[in-house]
């Protein structure tokens, strides 16, 4: 353990000292790197260092003489013992009175040029050293620690796959709320889509618009920055003033001709494997070897994970995938797809694991509860890790279910769930109301209204009349096609409960629609303009 230790820490530091030897030497012609003195440097160096934290135990195991569910128990109990003893070093090796990391808050900038000067410099020097940052892809503002800049920069540069060479980087969030748009436009608007911007940075003199894309965003895109394709990002190109209103009103032109624009929300897959802690309880009964059997199942689901998340019907970025845990970036269009995809697999090759439910007296196999979180590309990350977060511990109320939180940019976020294996699951829901919106058998404005009616009507003998009224109220907004409205009544005749379901779930599907419609998904034709939801 100590040498696979050993090994992971010495990759970390070349490759650290690599990318931050990079950002030392980015000057974009003036004196001041995007990290401005090796003491600094050294500081970044130490950070990331410092970043993994390894915990082992070890216990010997003699399967002649040793009870093996015993020896399990025992080294649970060790390696709870070892986690409360972390190891805390301390930070003196880049302890200084800087700026905080723009993204974490817990470690010392080392972008700042107060490693320089201790106070903040002549505005000639910052305007080189945001000079720098913007030929490295850096917000002006932005203050990085060594952790950060070894993260943005790991991935930039070429790539080899099947022969075939490409540029490669980490996904941002911008990345995946730009994909729906880029896929539904033809190869013609695509091609004036791309000279358009090429365009409007030489008008602007904009030099820092290339930037390292995924390989699905490039073959779409070529090389620009995706930030072009949200002209409220402008400012974060060296833009102010006159000079960014007239960006902006450029791009505006450039949408216009292509038809349509981006919609700016994506999704945040966090998915976990449901009875795995009775199941590896069951098969200890059977000794090591089950348990390893198992262990090596989940070990080729989570090596397949990356094949579906990043392949080409989900187009996602994986970030984590190990065991039965997978977290990961989705475009909008495809996050229902994928969900399902992954559940799919995990269950079928879980299947041949099966137990008793004490609970229901049943046999049971593991199977696998998705949570989706649904938000603006410029929402904080944290808590738009939060969020998929809780939308997976609600999934996990029922298990093997689907949980979508939709946080819109204005307004109270929603939470729409179910399982997967009901007889009209929700992410079938979901794109069949994203489907009637987008056509129009359903206007959005009724499912606010029938919101609040299953508020003001879930009291007494008014539930009963509650499908009748609710009807009435979708057919006085125009002319709705049948099959819509006999399954919309037959899911109210539910009850209340129901009622409060749909109206969010049509909410929810709201989003889906539009993203739908941009990647020209098959049953949704691109809307000619973009109206955005909120």
């Amino acid at each position: 353990m100590n040498e696979i230790e050993h090994d992971v820490r010495d990759f970390l530091k070349k490759e650290a000292e690599k990318k931050l030897n990079i950002a030392r030497n980015t000057t974009a012609g003036g004196k001041w790197g995007v990290v401005p003195s090796e003491e600094a440097q050294r500081a970044g160096l130490a950070q990331v260092e410092q970043l993994l934290e390894f915990y082992w135990v070890a216990l010997p195991f003699n399967a002649d003489k040793d009870n093996y569910q015993q020896s399990r128990k025992r080294i649970y109990k060790l390696m709870n013992g070892r986690k409360s003893l972390r190891d805390f070093a301390p930070a003196d090796a880049w302890s200084k009175a800087v700026p905080k990391s723009s993204l974490d808050g817990a470690l010392e900038s080392i972008t700042s040029l107060r490693w320089v000067f201790g106070k903040e410099p002549p505005e000639s020097i910052q305007r080189q050293h945001t000079r720098a940052k913007l030929s490295l892809g850096l917000r002006p503002g932005e203050e990085l620690s060594g952790v950060d800049l070894l993260k943005r920069l790991y991935l930039q540069g070429q790539q080899e796959k099947n022969g075939e060479k490409f540029p490669r980087s980490f996904a941002s969030t911008t990345h995946m709320a730009a994909l729906p748009f880029l896929q539904g436009l033809n190869k013609d608007k695509r091609e004036e889509l791309i000279q358009g911007f090429k365009n409007l940075a030489a008008n602007h003199n904009l030099e820092n618009i290339e930037s390292w894309n995924p390989k699905a965003f490039f073959e779409l895109f070529d090389k620009l920055d995706p930030r072009l394709l949200f002209p409220t990002r402008y400012s974060e190109f060296g833009l102010e003033g006159s000079s960014l209103r007239d960006a902006q009103r450029e791009a505006a032109r450039i949408f216009k001709e292509v038809g349509t624009e981006p919609y700016p929300y994506y999704a945040i897959l966090h998915a976990d494997g449901d009875h795995m802690g009775k199941v590896i309880d069951a098969l200890a009964a059977f000794g090591p070897e089950r348990q390893r059997e198992l262990s090596i199942d989940l070990a080729k689901f989570a090596k397949g994970v990356r094949d579906i998340v990043e392949g080409p019907e989900c187009l996602g970025s994986l970030v984590y995938s190990g065991g039965d845990d997978v977290l990961a970036l989705l475009p909008l269009h495809t996050a229902l797809e994928c969900a399902k995809k992954l559940a799919d697999t995990f269950k079928s090759r879980m299947q041949k694991f099966k137990i008793e439910d004490e609970t229901t007296a049943t046999r049971i196999s593991p199977t696998f509860s998705v949570g989706l979180a649904v938000v603006h590309h410029l929402y904080d990350l944290g808590e738009a890790l939060n969020l998929a977060r809780k939308a997976e511990k609600a999934a996990k109320e029922k298990r093997n279910s689907l949980a979508v939180i939709v946080a819109p940019r204005s307004g109270v976020e929603l939470l729409v769930k179910g399982q997967w294996d009901e007889e009209d699951p929700i992410d079938k829901r979901l794109e069949t109301y994203a489907r009637w919106l987008h056509e129009g058998q359903i206007p959005m404005g009724w499912a606010y209204e029938l919101r609040e009616l299953a508020e003001l009507m879930n009291v007494g003998t008014l539930q009963e009349a509650l499908p009748d009224e609710a009807v009435r109220t979708l057919e006085r907004k125009g002319k709705v096609a049948g099959k819509a409205k006999e399954e919309l009544r037959a899911r109210l005749e539910r009850g209340a409960d129901q009622a409060k379901a749909l109206a969010s779930e049509l909410i929810a599907a709201r989003h889906f629609a539009r993203a739908f419609a941009l990647a020209r998904k098959p049953g949704f034709k691109q809307e000619q303009e973009a109206k955005p939801c909120d």
